[in-house]
């Protein structure tokens, strides 16, 4: 560079640091971070030009030339009293640029001031510019040709030179900031439509993947819903069925460059996705989408690297619209709100910064819940063949009448879904318009006839056909929704398999989906689909019967008894993180747990103090096991501070501690699976796992935890996109004061009552001797494996039994590496549940004379009775193990 005469040893008072850049050629750009120089640079106003104004000069022409400048910046020369503001420091000391450097927020202004002042004249009727690319039209050859010429000896005479690999001459089409401009006018860049495979003019899809982007494009969603239904009824089966359409291509909205631009940008374990928009009135408008997959160094970021990733990405592709407006980045990570303050960065960020430097922007968190637009594009697969999308943004010219959809909320969803159910839509014409029919007929399907058993509880609210119980808890006293067979995967899905809901037991998972939805039927679909979540049995290792007896330890009040263990050491995450502390009341279940660097005493007692004491209260009593971070001075003096009592469990005990124990075990469970992407960021993860096991409901107490310590359930993001309003029925504070201790109480006497008859049941399960199932040949199972860490699946599978060789020991060959067979006892053996399994027990029918009021005779329903009694349910219940209404 000091031979090209570009920069100059330099005594300047100003230094910025330097960044190294890669082109797209493969060569390096030097760049310096003038980030800081910026901050106190008065801005330069000069427009740059309108990229629709610059398009629409082009019609009518048939020929094209683009042209573009070689190092356009360093052919500008720097005052010579502002050069020492563009110091750059070095290893071997101090520079300063004699020519305009890359980064200089007033560098595209001037540049594009002296691009039109050296082709005054020639702008607008014989070329077009916008900053170093320049564009040459003509409707003839000779008229072409004359202009190129004009254009190249205006270049000579101002000294300014082009790069000759990246012009294109004598062209009948030519790509020009991000379109293909051409005599038949401006089109779709082919390389930048690939970006979710819906603007092709044929769709390959998987009906159940298009599902997950159908509210991308209203034309898409319609097409959906015309061959959904044919197609179901022609092949019996939904999934994995593949079919030809051919669907209108998406229309974006006219880039309006008076209006400022919306860029929400996303980034997933899979890949990234963007959106560019603009906002007309009340609505937004979408002008390009973008997405891509991730490569494999790409997958390893961390979280907060990803999604910078993601914005740096997006700008880039939307640069041509970006650059030289302000304009608005939404996300839903918010820690890219910082993303200027940056004290001294390095490296790739120091380079990503240094890519944004030139552009005005602010940054701003939205909500997951509301980010759905960016969220599809990054998650959503391929429709052709499957896998991870490669390309970037749908960058079109389009009608401006053309609109955005946002993305469909989960109540839409329901109600499209129950609006295109025709025993739905038969139910609701009962609710709203009765009468409520007296009989039942004998062709209604099994489902319907369950609903018109139940007539009195249905009701509509805000379009949606629900069902109304009255309770103290969220599962006895809820409004749920009536969820059609469309959407019950789903539903079950999120409430079991998503992050909040953290594949929590069958139980569990059932509470928290009837405290919200009903379908008839639910309990068993639920059940099939724990039984068959294949991540839940690939981890989840069954309960050991002990041949000891059982001394219950008891509590009768909140704090009375917490019990103190740390679990780990786990893998080390990026925050060093390697162990947890555990903390559970023995009374309401509620559970907390906090991260650590190390188990050292003295940082136990830290956190203690600081994150559990001083929001929660010091308990009455301590308990832990002999560990040294339990019994080390500083806890003891603690606790002595509190009026605490210590108490520890027997040496090699830890059922002695079972409260806490037992956790660890559904802790490691749960942050199994939620990090099976990457097991190094599990300390992320850890508050997902709390709010999901504190807003279940605990099988020993019967509510939840966050019930039995606050009289209140928390509110889930499900409940949110529901909008599900808060129940509170009260005025003013003291009302609310009284009915909640009110609540609390009658909360504490009923759980006292379960805990007692739990204890009492628990005891008499634990103390039996332990049995063993038995399995027969061609049985499917799963077979225990040793775990290389704490976050790994135990179970492997499926394995088929081959042959049986005593009681307990079998033979058994893996179902895909078959040529090897293994003997193993039945210690190490589970029953591997198939999906054929599922379906077939979905299929049996209920009891004949259920729902056709046929009842037995010890059985009939009083006259006058639309659904069966209780005592007819609580039969139900025993017979079939699902609830007597249907679920």
């Amino acid at each position: 560079m000091i031979h090209r005469d570009i920069i100059e040893p330099s005594c300047s008072p100003w230094a910025s640091p330097i960044v190294l850049v890669n082109k797209k050629d493969g060569t390096c750009r030097f760049c310096v971070d003038y980030r800081q120089l910026n901050n106190v640079t008065q801005k330069d106003a000069h427009p740059l030009p309108r990229i629709d104004d610059t398009l629409d000069a082009l019609s009518g022409a048939q020929w094209f030339s683009t042209l573009d400048l070689a190092s356009g910046y360093w052919q500008v020369e720097m005052e010579t009293r502002d050069r020492e503001k563009t110091a750059f420091t070095t290893p071997y000391g101090l520079y300063q640029f004699k020519v305009m450097p890359f980064g200089l927020c007033n560098a595209p202004a001037t540049f594009q001031r002296l691009m039109e002042t050296s082709l005054r004249g020639l702008v607008g009727s014989k070329c077009l510019v916008y900053l170093d690319d320049v564009i040459v039209f003509g409707r003839t050859a000779e008229e072409h040709t004359a202009r190129l010429q004009e254009v190249l000896d205006r270049l000579r005479k101002v000294g300014l030179k082009v790069k000759p690999e990246k012009c294109q001459l004598m062209k009948r089409k030519v790509a020009y900031l991000g379109h293909i401009i051409s005599e038949k006018g401006i089109a779709t860049d082919p390389s930048k439509t690939s970006g979710k495979g819906v603007a092709s003019a044929i769709l390959r899809v998987r009906v159940e993947a298009v599902s997950g982007i159908s509210f991308i494009l209203p034309e898409v969603r319609q097409r959906l819903r015309e061959y959904r239904c044919s197609l179901t009824s022609a092949t019996g089966r939904r999934r994995g069925v593949e079919v030809d359409r051919r669907l209108p291509a998406p229309i974006l909205a006219y880039p309006d460059f008076r209006r400022r631009f919306l860029v929400d940008v996303d980034a997933s374990g899979d890949g990234l996705g963007a959106v560019l928009s603009q906002k007309d009135s009340s609505k937004e408008r979408v002008v390009a989408y973008a997405s891509r997959s991730l490569t494999k160094p790409e997958r390893r970021y961390c979280v907060t690297r990803r999604e910078m990733l993601g914005l740096v990405w997006a700008l880039r592709e939307f640069r041509p619209y970006l650059y030289g407006q302000r304009f608005l980045v939404r996300t839903d990570h918010s820690c890219l709100r910082w993303l200027r303050n940056f004290k001294e960065p390095e490296g790739q960020v120091a380079r990503w910064l240094e890519s944004l430097a030139e552009l005005d922007f602010e940054v701003e968190h939205r909500p997951g819940r509301l980010h759905g637009n960016a969220d599809a594009l990054s998650r959503t697969s391929c429709a052709q063949c499957g896998k991870p999308m490669k390309s970037s943004m749908c960058a079109v010219r389009a009608a401006p009448s053309g609109s955005a959809i946002v993305a469909q909320t989960l109540r839409d969803q329901l109600l499209a879904a129950q609006q295109a159910d025709p025993e739905i839509q038969l139910l609701r014409q009962w609710v709203t318009c009765g009468p409520w029919p007296t009989q039942c007929p004998h062709e209604y399907s099994r489902d319907l006839k369950m609903m018109w058993q139940q007539g009195p509880i249905w009701i509509v609210q805000e379009d949606l056909i629900c069902r109304h119980r009255d309770g103290l808890t969220a599962e006895e006293g809820a409004t749920q929704v009536l969820v059609p067979r469309a959407l019950r995967s789903e539903i079950m899905r999120s409430l079991h398999n998503s992050r909040y809901a953290g594949h929590l037991g069958e139980r569990r998972t059932l509470s928290r989906t009837r405290s919200r939805f009903y379908w008839p039927g639910m309990s068993g679909d639920v059940h099939l689909w724990c039984r068959t979540c294949t991540q839940c049995a690939a981890r989840k290792r069954p309960s050991k019967n002990s041949r000891a007896l059982m001394q219950p330890m008891t509590a009768g009040y909140p704090l009375q008894r917490v019990g103190m263990d740390i679990l780990g050491p786990l893998e080390k995450t990026p925050s060093g993180n390697r162990y947890v502390l555990v903390l559970t009341d023995y009374f309401t279940k509620w559970t907390a747990a906090f991260p650590l660097t190390n188990m050292e005493a003295d940082t136990v007692a830290k956190v203690l103090m600081e994150k559990y004491i001083a929001y929660f209260g010091a308990p009455d009593c301590l308990h832990s096991d002999q560990g040294r971070s339990f019994e080390a001075r500083v806890v003891r003096e603690l606790c002595r501070l509190f009026d605490i009592k210590k108490t520890r469990s027997s040496p090699y005990h830890p059922q002695g501690n079972g409260q806490a124990e037992r956790f660890n075990r559904t802790l490691l469970d749960m942050l199994s699976i939620m990090c099976e992407e990457n097991r190094q960021q599990w300390d992320e993860m850890l508050s997902f796992v709390m709010l999901a096991y504190n807003s279940s409901v605990n099988e020993s107490t019967g509510v939840t935890p966050a019930m039995a310590m606050f009289g209140r359930e928390l509110q889930l993001p499900l409940d949110i996109q529901m909008g599900s309003p808060q129940r509170n029925d009260t005025e003013t504070l003291p009302n609310y004061i009284r009915q909640t201790r009110e609540r609390i109480n009658i909360v504490h006497e009923q759980m006292r009552r379960q805990l007692n008859l739990q204890q009492r049941r628990q005891k008499s399960l634990y103390d039996r001797k332990a049995t063993q199932g038995t399995f027969r040949v061609k049985d499917l199972v799963w077979l225990a494996i040793p775990r290389g860490g704490r976050l790994h699946p135990c179970w492997e599978g499926p394995y088929e039994i081959v042959q049986t060789l005593g009681p307990h020991t079998y033979r058994v060959r893996h179902q895909e590496r078959r040529r090897r067979t293994m003997v193993v006892h039945s210690d190490r053996l589970k029953k591997y549940v198939t999906q054929e399994d599922a379906d077939e027990t979905r299929r049996r029918p209920f009891p004949l004379w259920y729902g056709s009021g046929n009842y037995p005779k010890e059985q009939q329903p009083k006259e006058n009775v639309t659904g069966p009694s209780v005592e007819v349910r609580d039969e139900l219940f025993r017979r079939r193990g699902q609830c007597g209404d249907g679920t």
